[in-house]
C-alpha cells in the first residue's frame, strides 16, 4: 500500500509539472525568427562594407543566442514531460535518434564543405577548428574562429541534450527540477569564481557550458513551472497588462546587457542572469498570448518562415557575415544574398528530407509502443511511472 501511495504521488507531481500546452507550442517559429534576425544583424553590422550606422547593433547577437538557449530548453523539457507521461518513460534511444535527425545532417554538411575549402586554401581555418566542431566541442576552442565559429552555440546544446534527459530519468522529476533551480542560483556564483578567481576570458564568461547553463535552466523551468504560474492570479494579472509586463521584461534585458558598459565583471556575473529573467518572461508571454497583436506577430506567416530557416541561417551566416575579408561573396550587401542562398539550399535539399524521415521513425516508434500491451495503463487507474 505504502509502495502504491508512493508511486501515485510521484505521478500526481509529474503530472502538475507537465505543462497544458496542447499541440504545437504558439509562437515558437516566430521566436525563433527574431532570434535569428539579431544575430543576423549583430553579425552584418562586423561584415565586410556594412555602414557604420550598423554598428550600435553588433552586439544584439547575444540576445538572440540567449532566446535560443531558453526555448530549446523550454521545447526539449516539455516534450521530455510529455512522453513521460503519455508512457510512463522517457526513450533515450528515441531522443537522440530525433536529435541526430534534426541537427547532424546540415552541420556536418557545413563542416565537411568549410573543411575541403580550408583544404583546398580557398578559405583560412583556425587551428583544429574543423575538429573541435566536429565533435560539438566549439564552444571549448578560440573563438577567433570564423567559417565555424558559430557552432560554439550548436556545441552548448549538444552538451545539454547529452545531460537532461538522462537526468530527468535517472533522478525523476522532482529532483531534476531541484537540479534545474540549483543551475540558476550557482551560475552566477560559478562566474563569479572564474572570473574574479581565475580571469577568464570572455569566451569562458559567456560560451563555456558551465557559464551559459543558467539561460537553458531558465527554460527548463518555464516548462516545469508553466502550470504553477498559470495557477498564480497575481502572475496573471501581470501578464494581462502587457505595458507593465513588458516593461519589466525589457527592462531587465536592457538592464542586464548595459552592465557590461559599467563593469563586465559585473556584467558577467549577474547582468546575464538579469538579461535571462527578462528574455524567459517575454518568450512565456508571446506562448501564452498567441491571439494578442504581439502574440498574432509572432504567428505571422512570414515571421514563422524565418523561424523555420533558422537553423540553416544559424549555420551558413558565419562563413558569409563574418568570413574571409576582401572577397565578393563576404562583402555586404551581397553576403546577406549568398547566405540566403546557401540557407534556403541546406533547408530544402538537406534538412527537410531528413525532417520526414524523423517525423516518420517518431510516428513508427509510438505505434510501436501503443501496441505493447504492458505499457497501456488501465482507465481506471492513474499514469504510473518509475520516478517523478
Amino acid at each position: 500500500m505504502r509502495t502504491e501511495a508512493v508511486v501515485r504521488t510521484r505521478d500526481d507531481f509529474l503530472a502538475r509539472h507537465t505543462p497544458a500546452i496542447h499541440g504545437r507550442i504558439a509562437s515558437l517559429d516566430g521566436l525563433r525568427g527574431i532570434s535569428i534576425l539579431l544575430v543576423l544583424l549583430g553579425h552584418t553590422a562586423l561584415s565586410d562594407g556594412a555602414p557604420q550606422r550598423l554598428a550600435v547593433f553588433s552586439h544584439v547577437g547575444n540576445i538572440g543566442v540567449r532566446v535560443f538557449f531558453i526555448i530549446s530548453g523550454l521545447l526539449i523539457t516539455t516534450l521530455l514531460l510529455k512522453e513521460w507521461t503519455k508512457t510512463g518513460t522517457i526513450s533515450i534511444r528515441q531522443f537522440y535518434l530525433r536529435r541526430v535527425f534534426r541537427i547532424f545532417p546540415a552541420a556536418y554538411l557545413l563542416i565537411g564543405v568549410i573543411a575541403l575549402l580550408g583544404a583546398m586554401g580557398r578559405v583560412s581555418l583556425r587551428p583544429h577548428e574543423a575538429f573541435y566542431a566536429s565533435v560539438f566541442l566549439m564552444n571549448y576552442h578560440d573563438f577567433r574562429a570564423l567559417h565555424l565559429g558559430q557552432l560554439w552555440s550548436l556545441s552548448v546544446e549538444e552538451q545539454f541534450y547529452l545531460l537532461w534527459p538522462g537526468l530527468l530519468l535517472l533522478a525523476g522529476i522532482r529532483r531534476g527540477l531541484r537540479c534545474a533551480w540549483a543551475v540558476v542560483f550557482l551560475a552566477p556564483i560559478l562566474r563569479a569564481c572564474i572570473f574574479y578567481g581565475w580571469h577568464a576570458s570572455d569566451t569562458a564568461m559567456t560560451k563555456h557550458f558551465e557559464t551559459v547553463a543558467d539561460s537553458l535552466a531558465m527554460g527548463c523551468l518555464i516548462a516545469l513551472q508553466y502550470n504553477q504560474l498559470s495557477a498564480s492570479e497575481r502572475y496573471r494579472r501581470l501578464q494581462a497588462r502587457p505595458v507593465i509586463f513588458f516593461g519589466l521584461a525589457l527592462g531587465l534585458i536592457l538592464l542586464g546587457n548595459a552592465l557590461f558598459v559599467v563593469n563586465r565583471g559585473i556584467f558577467y556575473v549577474f547582468g546575464q542572469t538579469l538579461a535571462n529573467i527578462g528574455t524567459a518572461l517575454c518568450i512565456d508571454w508571446g506562448i501564452r498570448n498567441p491571439d494578442r497583436p504581439i502574440g498574432r506577430f509572432l504567428n505571422w506567416k512570414p515571421l514563422v518562415f524565418v523561424g523555420m530557416l533558422s537553423y540553416s541561417l544559424y549555420l551558413w551566416q558565419n562563413p558569409f557575415l563574418l568570413g574571409d575579408s576582401g572577397t565578393f561573396w563576404t562583402t555586404y550587401p551581397t553576403n546577406l544574398a549568398f547566405a540566403l542562398i546557401a540557407s534556403l539550399l541546406s533547408y530544402f535539399v538537406v534538412e527537410k528530407p531528413f525532417l520526414v524521415l524523423k517525423d516518420h521513425l517518431s510516428k513508427t516508434a509510438t505505434r510501436s509502443i501503443e501496441l505493447k500491451p504492458e505499457l497501456q495503463r488501465p482507465e481506471t487507474e492513474p499514469a504510473r511511472s518509475t520516478r517523478a
